[in-house]
């Protein structure tokens, strides 16, 4: 390094230094924590105490992913509009408006406890570490360094936008609630996940298996970062996180492991506020006047290289953020149980160091901080178990129509606790001996006759009470074999036909039924579709014209993820006039109807790719959006298969777990690692994985420490 290269970077880190905030433990020496890199990038950080795994995690993940790490800094930081102008602001308006910096202000020293504070400072002082050993990848100095408050008001901004916060925010805005007709349906993204697990009443022998499988975005800040986090203080857990994360969502220790998927519960509620006529802005409150607490920020906006201060208002009542209609003066308030999500990050970390059964269950009810997903459970004392957990408010008045536009005039709507997650939606070792969900009906987790009781919560607590392709496929596993070994356990995972009897394809059943003789203009298609075998392989040409019909149907009637579970209206004219579409986009686009699957469905990332086979609502899914590369159209997975780990469990704990990623570990296009996982992906190649140290310090690509170049 230059001299004068080195100068800057001592006097960017002592600029650092010089504003770090006081701080109650000390300094972090890197010397004693390694990260080890195995073939495929995947750090494996070992160290004595969990605060050094945290730092030597931090220094990972940014050099794995700093662009998008910063862009969670910014965001809670209020920078996003420096970054990336109008609409980095919007960002920076949500998370002002919701008020995640003075909930963790409130909270903080409240909730958390000693032991995760010192594990969120080790990772604190890694990523500023990182950031003053590498001026030249920060956008926004002034953004660092960071404290361990930001980190929280990143967990809550996050469940914050996981629950659709957002869509309700953005709806106000817009003047779309003044309507006295008001529709708050948002559609979904295809974000779902299969999780399943047997324990020894059904396994061939008599071990207990657990599958992780979320499916989310395949690439950006929602994709998943795998990793190996293992100190001298009890934590040892290799599974994933998001990108920025301090603790791994799900996967397992030695003993434990879980899964998530999403659900769908009525968890955000919006009110129409009463005017008080008397005194502006006020609002009525059971007959008494309330002050509406203005609560006003200045964004800075990034204008073709120009920073412009735009001043916004936002507001807060006693039900929470408030915001006035972008169309009337008429005030609405979201309400949602923010206040607990500062504990997100300890949850995880606590189940992650959980031992056993009785620890988990402590860690989930002492925090019962994580806003949404289903979480299926396995462990080496042959326990598994099913939840449809999440923040849910406690409503107590149920005469009130809880999925519409609450009056906000009484304290009757004004819920202030949570369903507790044991009164939440489960089964616990159920002696049919297997568990699952795929996104489907919260109360069809396991066999018939020992599910739980539908009726014992009220309707919003299950809004996807159908079941889809891949909750069917599952269930017929489950039924036609006694006994599930493990190689079954994993093939079921990978099944390539598409399930006949799912309520999805029942839907279809007047594409299935049609004459081909009475429309000769597609006969060929519709005859392709009646001798396809429902296979979803790259060499299916069946797949491809299913595919397109589906995709036109789609677009035109605006469906989303919901219409696999709930299945759809579907009459002999509509199918004929998608088929017509679709024949007429394949031709257009293809040149003919007969096209393999693998010719025009590819995984993509930089500059390769890989051909993929499956479909939308399989159990190893691929939702396709059409692109065009170098003028030809193709399709390529946004959502889907983002992360897969079997793990089996004997008496002595985990003694085999299997992993495997879509892409790579990377999200920095110039890392070897950015796309190297495709070619195992399409061949549904896992990788092995251990907890054994020794392991990956002989199979490693690099040992090092993290430290300033």
């Amino acid at each position: 390094m230059k001299y004068t290269a080195l100068l800057c970077l001592v006097a960017f880190g002592l600029s650092l230094s010089a504003r770090t905030t006081k701080s109650d433990y000390p300094p972090i020496d890197p010397k004693d924590i390694s990260i080890v890199r195995d073939s495929f990038g995947i750090p494996h950080i070992f160290a004595k105490t969990d605060a050094e795994v945290a730092y030597g995690l931090a220094w990972a993940n940014a050099e794995d992913a700093f662009t998008e790490t910063q862009d969670l800094i910014y965001t809670v930081k209020g920078y996003m509009g420096r970054a990336k102008g109008i609409e980095g602001a919007k960002a920076d308006f949500f998370e002002h408006a919701i008020g995640a910096r003075r909930i963790v202000a409130e909270h903080y020293d409240r909730d958390l406890t000693p032991a995760f504070k010192k594990y969120l400072n080790g990772y604190v002082q890694g990523v500023n570490a990182y950031a003053a050993s590498h001026p030249e990848q920060v956008r926004i100095r002034r953004a660092f360094p960071i404290t361990e408050q930001d980190v929280c008001a990143e967990y809550i901004t996050i469940m914050s936008f996981l629950i659709g916060v957002q869509g309700q925010v953005g709806d106000i805005v817009d003047g779309k609630y003044d309507s006295t007709a008001v529709d708050m349906h948002h559609p979904q993204p295809p974000m779902g996940s299969n999780a399943y697990a047997v324990n020894g009443n059904k396994s061939a022998d008599g071990k207990t298996y657990l599958c992780v499988n979320p499916h989310m975005p395949i690439d950006g800040i929602l994709s998943f970062y795998e990793c190996h986090l293992s100190s001298d203080e009890g934590l040892d857990f290799i599974g994933n996180m998001f990108y920025g994360g301090t603790s791994n969502a799900m996967g397992t220790n030695k003993h434990l492991g879980w899964a998530f998927t999403w659900n769908y519960f009525d968890r955000v509620d919006v009110y129409r506020l009463e005017n008080d006529p008397g005194h502006k802005l006020h609002y009525l409150l059971d007959g008494k006047s309330e002050k509406l607490e203005k609560r006003p920020v200045w964004l800075k906006v990034n204008w073709h290289g120009i920073v412009v201060p735009v001043r916004k208002m936002a507001y807060w009542s006693k039900y929470g953020m408030t915001l006035k209609s972008g169309k009337s003066d008429t005030y609405f308030s979201v309400r949602y149980p923010a206040d607990w999500y500062v504990k997100a990050g300890q949850q995880l970390y606590e189940m992650a160091k959980s031992q056993n059964y009785d620890q988990f269950w402590q860690a989930m009810r002492s925090n019962h901080a994580i806003a949404l997903f289903n979480m299926v459970y396995a462990d080496d004392r042959d326990n598994i178990f099913y939840v449809s957990q999440g923040a849910m408010p406690d409503r107590r008045h149920q005469e009130y129509n809880w999925g519409g536009i609450l009056p906000g005039n009484t304290s009757e709507t004004l819920w202030t606790g949570l369903v507790p997650v044991d009164s939440m939606p489960h089964v616990i070792d159920p002696q049919c001996g297997y568990v699952f969900n795929t996104n489907n009906n919260v109360y069809d987790a396991t066999c018939d006759g020992q599910n739980d009781n539908p009726k014992r919560l009220p309707d919003y607590a299950n809004q996807r009470p159908g079941d889809n392709n891949r909750a069917e496929t599952l269930k017929n596993f489950f039924r036609t074999h006694d006994r599930v070994t493990f190689d079954q356990f994993r093939a079921i995972k990978f099944e390539s036909h598409l399930y006949a009897n799912s309520i999805f394809m029942k839907s279809l059943q007047p594409l299935w039924q049609l004459d081909a003789g009475k429309y000769p203009d597609i006969s060929n298609y519709i005859a392709t579709l009646k001798d396809w075998d429902r296979n979803t392989d790259t060499a299916s040409t069946g797949i491809t014209c299913f595919g397109c019909f589906i995709d036109q149907m789609w677009h035109k009637r605006g469906y989303d993820d919901e219409q696999f579970a709930m299945g759809f209206p579907l009459t002999e004219q509509d199918a004929v006039q998608y088929l017509r579409d679709a024949q007429q986009y394949m031709l257009s686009n293809f040149g003919s109807i007969n096209v393999k699957w693998g010719s025009v469905h590819k995984l993509r990332r930089g500059n390769k790719a890989v051909p993929v086979g499956s479909f939308a609502d399989m159990l190893s899914p691929s939702y396709p959006k059409p692109h065009t590369y170098n003028g030809k159209t193709e399709f390529n997975p946004e959502y889907g298969d983002t992360y897969t780990m079997f793990v089996k469990y004997g008496k002595d704990g985990a003694e085999s777990i299997e992993s495997l990623q879509p892409v790579g570990n990377s999200l920095d296009p110039t890392s070897p690692h950015y796309n190297d996982q495709m070619e195992r992906f399409a061949a549904h190649r896992t990788r092995y994985q251990t907890f054994d140290r020794s392991y990956w310090l002989k199979h490693s690509e690099n040992i090092y420490r993290p430290s300033f170049k």
